[in-house]
């Protein structure tokens, strides 16, 4: 067991203690040994650790190595939150808005996520934004959303990049910005979020913040609805209608996923079948295509469509 010194000042001298710590329940979880962890976390969270009251919240929650009980939790979520462990705090937070803290909702979450928000904590200036965006347990207000929106985006919250591009082309809270919007879109577009996708798709197809693409449109579009938006497959018959299609002149060609024959096939279309090109170099073109009406994108040698 890893332990950690600790000196004491006595009348007489000085005297050497020795306590549990976190590491010493880390190693314990680490290797499975749930109860042996939940020991080492309650002497030291007993003690004062915040962390350590943390993971035995954690542990009382999940019922890992000791009786699952949502009050013993709640009680080392709220000493570790007090104690300044910005996890706990969006935990206490968590349990407020989920309505199974009796007597406490989202007014009190509120409090405990600006705390998390203001020490930097990404998913909880994202929370803010939507409960300021709502008027959920705070006072509605855009410009605050907008503000705890654009904090977690800049750290890279692919959700808040989203709803602050969202912000900034429906000038809500902010200045109506096209270019923003986009900037926002893309960076969340390219973490793959869906909803982002379908966005930035719409803003290539109507010429904001960007030149007017329905190929860059499709693309987004056909992306987004592989990942699950449905909105973005009706979206991508609009863009479909103002580009040309074209057909496969090959008797059987392999579509790729990639341009280039060490990148693997997709699916194989037959002669006459059809496709949209969406941009081409190197002799390979990138394509939609269909298959039993769900959208793909793919790549082709250029010689093999007409």
């Amino acid at each position: 067991m890893r332990v950690k010194s600790w000196l004491g000042v006595a009348l007489l001298g000085a005297s050497a203690f020795v306590y549990a710590d976190h590491e010493a329940g880390l190693v314990e979880f680490r290797q499975g040994n749930f109860a042996s962890a939940v020991h080492e976390w309650r002497e030291a969270a007993e003690r004062g650790d915040g962390e350590s009251q943390f993971a035995l919240g954690r542990m009382f929650e999940t019922g890992s190595g000791v009786r699952e009980s949502l009050g013993d939790a709640y009680k080392w979520y709220r000493l570790a939150a007090d104690n300044g462990i910005i996890d706990a705090q969006v935990r206490v937070a968590e349990l407020f808005l989920s309505g199974r803290i009796e007597n406490r909702g989202p007014e009190d979450a509120a409090e405990w996520l600006e705390r998390a928000a203001d020490s930097g904590h990404a998913a909880a200036q994202f929370q803010l934004g939507l409960m300021y965006l709502e008027g959920f347990g705070v006072r509605e207000d855009a410009a605050v959303a907008a503000r705890r929106f654009e904090q977690a985006a800049d750290q890279g919250h692919a959700p808040a990049q989203n709803n602050i591009g969202s912000l900034y082309e429906n000038g809500r809270g902010v200045d109506q910005d096209f270019s923003r919007a986009f900037e926002y879109f893309s960076l969340a577009a390219r973490q793959g979020d869906a909803m982002a996708q379908n966005n930035l798709g719409a803003l290539h197809a109507r010429g904001r913040g960007v030149e007017r693409n329905h190929a860059w449109a499709v693309f987004w579009f056909t992306t987004a609805a592989r990942n699950g938006n449905d909105v973005a497959k009706e979206n991508i018959k609009a863009s479909l209608s103002n580009l040309q299609s074209k057909q496969i002149a090959g008797s059987r060609v392999n579509i790729r996923s990639g341009a280039g024959t060490q990148h693997a096939p997709l699916t194989q279309l037959s002669r006459g079948e059809r496709v949209y090109v969406l941009g081409a170099g190197d002799g390979w073109s990138q394509v939609y295509f269909e298959v039993q009406g769900e959208p793909h994108l793919g790549w082709i040698s250029s010689s093999l469509i007409q």
